[in-house]
């Protein structure tokens, strides 16, 4: 282990939670959250530009991104149900140490630090107030909402306890509200050609549009598809937090308001291996990969097939689609149809989407970095377990006034969603191998992924490194000619 980080300390591995109705609650767990969280702008953004345009024909490229990311989800939180620290702090304690580490995902860290889901959720809320879609000469004003939005969503990460309890209720709210009405809309309102255009085209492997097309577009697609980036990691974050496996005996990180008794270790803690731990093991195994299998893969193959019906058959056929009409023009066609009403309701969707989802953008980029400082600083080791929400909220902080600037100088709001999506590819594809080493060279051997889940974390590298890497060279001419 790196001489940063202290060694491990064992204790106790708490007994899974029973499947049973009265404790429901313990059995909800990060797939839900995370389901919420990733049904987000991506969707919303990437359904008119990607479906209304080429049909269902590339919806597979969504189904292979969430499937090889259910192999690096079940990895990090492998990890974690282990050690009860995050799969980020395990990457550090790998070679060459953290000095390189903390260059390396601050690298790609940069790519997802762009708030665009606020500027993004700014369209649909300055629509209803506007009465129609804005223009450029409403750029402005569509600014000013994004502020607003921005600094909202800090306000879930302040009250609730542990800061993992105010994001589930909000993101399962989220979930709730937005697939009752993008699923009575697919049922009553989208025709069965549309449906099975959409179903048909998760399963067809391989298939591309033809003629020219951007392949940058349809990384960026797959970056949506799913969590994608280093927004994987918080999987392991929200075990943590949840109290699964170790995460129990390490604590969870508190919200400035209501979490005084809350506390989080400095080190993280395993348990000494005998035959009655490795039977709860097996057993927490099986909770992680219920809420991987059942929960979390479903509920994004939904997450992103519903919005795409929405969009194949109100808008199909689009060609060209602007940045600033894209996350507001399904309610004009809808509204076209089946009457005002709609318009409003599917602005109000579009808003639900996005807006919630910057929250956990948020919280995601304060708490890895949060982990890393809290266990690799030996100036931190002084702090109490509580006062670890100092750290938290001077990074968010941080990112507050940087997300300010960032929404002044903005680019297109949909070109800042593409250009993101790519930067998150790379970044998951070399997390992936990270998450390789460290799962099989410091968990004990017969706690390692078996070969399957292995080959898993391979393929989601080469997916999302390949995608990318060929929507580079494709656009490469054109970043040549705009920096000269």
């Amino acid at each position: 282990m790196s001489a940063r980080f202290p060694d491990w300390q064992t204790d106790q591995l708490p007994e899974p939670p029973r499947s049973d109705r009265r404790r429901i609650a313990s059995l909800v767990g990060p797939g839900l959250l995370m389901v919420g969280a990733n049904i987000g702008g991506g969707e919303w953004l990437f359904g008119p530009l990607v479906t209304a345009q080429f049909g269902g024909q590339v919806l597979w490229l969504a189904t292979v991104a969430i499937l090889v990311q259910v192999a690096y989800n079940l990895s990090v939180m492998r990890y974690t149900l282990y050690t009860g620290e995050t799969i980020f702090v395990g990457k550090f304690r790998t070679w060459p140490g953290p000095t390189f580490w903390t260059c390396f995902y601050l690298m790609f860290e940069f790519g997802g630090v762009w708030p665009y889901l606020s500027s993004n959720a700014a369209v649909p809320l300055a629509a209803v107030l506007l009465g129609r879609l804005p223009t450029v000469g409403d750029g402005e004003f569509v600014r000013t909402l994004g502020y607003c939005i921005f600094l909202t969503a800090f306000l879930p990460l302040i009250f609730g306890g542990k800061i993992y309890t105010a994001l589930e209720r909000v993101m399962v709210t989220k979930l709730i509200l937005i697939l009752s009405f993008l699923g009575l809309v697919a049922i009553f309102l989208v025709s069965w050609e549309s449906r099975w255009e959409i179903i048909k085209g998760l399963f067809s492997f391989g298939s591309l549009p033809s003629g020219e097309f951007s392949w940058a577009t349809l990384a960026a697609f797959s970056a949506v598809a799913g969590a994608g980036g280093l927004t994987n990691s918080a999987f392991s974050n929200y075990v943590r937090d949840k109290g699964w496996g170790m995460g129990a005996q390490t604590g969870a990180i508190p919200s400035a308001v209501g979490g005084r008794t809350i506390e989080l270790s400095h080190m993280g803690k395993v348990f000494d291996l005998n035959p009655e731990t490795m039977a709860r093991w097996n057993r927490w195994l099986n909770v992680i990969r219920r809420d991987q299998l059942i929960l979390w893969a479903p509920g994004c193959i939904l997450g992103m097939a519903l919005p795409a019906m929405f969009s194949y058959e109100f808008i199909k056929g689009m060609k060209v689609v602007e940045g600033n009409a894209v996350a507001a023009m399904s309610a004009q066609a809808i509204a076209a149809r089946h009457g005002q009403i709609f318009w409003f309701l599917t602005l109000l969707c579009g808003f639900l989407i996005m807006a919630p989802t910057q929250v956990t953008q948020l919280d995601n980029i304060a708490r890895r970095w949060t982990d890393v400082l809290w266990i690799g600083s030996s100036r931190m080791h002084k702090l109490e377990g509580h006062k670890v929400k100092y750290v938290y909220y001077t990074i968010l902080a941080f990112y507050c006034v940087w997300g300010l600037i960032a929404l002044r100088i903005t680019p297109n709001p949909l070109v800042l969603a593409i250009a993101t999506g790519v930067m998150w590819n790379f970044a998951l594809g070399f997390s992936s191998l990270h998450t390789l080493v460290v799962v099989n060279r410091l968990l004990p051997a017969p706690l390692r992924p078996g070969l399957f889940q292995n080959l898993g974390l391979v393929a989601c590298s080469i997916f999302y490194i390949g995608i990318s890497a060929i929507g580079f060279t494709q656009q490469w001419p054109k970043i040549r000619a705009f920096f000269g």
